[in-house]
């Protein structure tokens, strides 16, 4: 039996008054002795140390905030491979998979354009509009319909396309015929998303909040999410600008490690060629060390790390770990003689500290750093 076909015999309910066989679940009982030593892989994870390639997220926020810009934004990142995303590492390039429910293809074309730097073979998009004009929708809580797409997932994967991160955007629309707000109902979709996380697989699930400010729906839904992002819009009122969006972002739940920029305000706004950029902006307490770090080698130049220690009042293993992260991110030259921020250091600098920092003009960027996401 492969991994599939087992996942989906123990999702089946065993309860019924009919059922003829009682299953023995002590086969599944280990020892912690035995757990200790099993040869059980190191956890892998896509964006910093917060979001695993096994795992299951939402990010939800009132209707019109931007919630789909930022994971069009995220799609896009992680399909080229870029660095960084809000400041967070992207450890791996990858294959992403963009369910739509409810935009025109030609807005979803529209938008990726705007976004993507260069055209993405490895960005694949499953546009509502195409199936709803065939009168066959997706339904995430219909049995057959979770088959098909895990057959369409089978299918990929044997084409060496694997899709690694999976964005269903957004939940209200890829559902019907359902009450949202009952946790019953809701328990067999969330059964098989947790599936798919148990399959290795990234899930993002994109939502509406209530009024209130909270996820809409049924409250069982966060229960076994490995992390909850929510979006709502800034506290002093600002409009978006130049037609994209303008939020602020916070972590309701972090499963892994909490990143420490888990709270700032978050702007989509064209570059000097018209291109779309989500810049961000955090308070200084939010940083990592190595940020100060870097920013005390761009004001001072080429400096000992017995001088950051002194100045920075931090300890010389905190600024020897601090100089190989930079250095690990291309955020700095590391070399014997010389340890100056790079041009996409100077770049981060800008973003951190935009009145301190210029911007490295655009033709000192490579491909891989003109957008700061």
């Amino acid at each position: 039996m492969d991994q599939l076909e087992e996942i989906r015999q123990m999702a089946v309910d065993t309860g019924s008054d009919d059922q003829q066989h009682i299953r023995d679940l002590s086969r599944y009982i280990v020892t912690q002795s035995q757990l200790q030593s099993e040869p059980i892989p190191k956890r892998k994870f896509l964006l910093g140390e917060w979001m695993p390639e096994d795992s299951f997220g939402m990010i939800y926020a009132p209707r019109g905030v931007g919630k789909s810009w930022l994971c069009m934004a995220m799609a896009v990142a992680i399909a080229e491979g870029r660095k960084t995303f809000l400041g967070w590492p992207i450890n791996s390039q990858q294959n992403v998979l963009y369910i739509d429910g409810e935009m025109a293809k030609v807005d979803l074309r529209d938008r990726f354009a705007d976004l993507c730097s260069k055209p993405l073979d490895n960005l694949m998009i499953m546009p509502s509009e195409t199936l709803y004009r065939e009168g066959k929708p997706i339904s995430l809580d219909d049995p057959a319909e979770q088959s098909a797409i895990d057959s369409m997932l089978e299918a990929l994967d044997a084409d060496g396309r694997r899709a690694q991160v999976i964005i269903l955007d957004n939940l209200s629309t890829l559902r019907r015929g359902v009450n949202e707000n009952d946790n019953t109902e809701t328990q067999a979709l969330i059964t098989w998303l947790v599936s798919l996380r148990h399959r290795g697989y990234t899930v993002v699930l994109v939502h509406h909040a209530r009024k209130s400010g909270q996820q809409r729906g049924a409250s069982i839904i966060e229960v076994p999410m490995d992390y909850v992002i929510k979006l709502a819009p800034p506290e002093n009122g600002k409009p978006v600008f130049g037609g994209g969006a303008r939020f602020e972002l916070t972590f309701d739940k972090v499963r892994a490690k909490r990143p420490q920029n888990d709270k700032f305000t978050a702007l989509l706004r064209p570059d000097e060629s018209g291109q779309l950029q989500l810049y961000y902006d955090t308070v200084e307490s939010n940083l990592d060390d190595y940020f100060f770090v870097l920013r005390f080698l761009g004001e001072e130049g080429d400096v000992t790390q017995r001088e950051i220690a002194k100045h920075l009042n931090m300890s010389l293993g905190k600024v020897n770990s601090a100089i190989k992260r930079l250095s690990q991110h291309g955020l700095i030259t590391n070399t014997n003689t010389c340890k100056l921020p790079t041009t996409y250091g100077r770049q981060t600098l800008h973003e951190i500290w935009p009145a301190l920092f210029a911007e490295p003009a655009q033709a000192e960027l490579t491909d891989d750093e003109k957008m700061p996401f």
